[in-house]
């Protein structure tokens, strides 16, 4: 380093060019829209199903307890049953409650598209001859 420091010690220094166009390393931490909304359906699904299964052990749980302190084997049966029951039931609502919300966004999204198109002025038309366009 016996130059000044002042003084570039390369070509691409003075020129100002960087040496390299090297894309960045990683994706953008920003996802889009439709990819959250993904993700975020995906993470509810899971959700419903860890659900239904902790339910599910829930009523076998009881069901046995319930058989040890008296003495028979059906409660196993009934707390399974009602364990099922009680999951496909929450299950049911949670999924019918996406649907309607679904349904009320895709309602609002088309009743706000009509409305913009008729606030929006429309190019006027040419008159019409029999020979076509004037």
């Amino acid at each position: 380093m016996s130059g000044e420091p002042e003084t570039p010690s390369s070509d691409t220094a003075r020129t100002g060019t960087p040496r390299q166009n090297v894309p960045a390393a990683s994706p953008p931490a920003l996802h889009s829209d439709q990819e959250r909304r993904d993700r975020s359906d995906a993470a509810r699904y899971a959700g419903v199903g860890l659900q239904f299964a902790i339910t599910l052990l829930i009523g076998l749980g009881l069901g046995s307890w319930a058989d040890r302190k008296f003495g028979t084997s059906i409660f196993v049966l009934v707390g399974v049953f009602l364990g099922a029951g009680a999951a496909f039931y929450s299950m049911y609502r949670q999924l019918m409650g996406k649907l309607e919300r679904d349904e009320k966004a895709r309602r609002a999204q088309k009743r706000d598209a009509g409305e913009s198109s008729l606030r929006e002025p429309r190019e006027p038309r040419e008159p019409r001859t029999p020979d076509g366009p004037a």
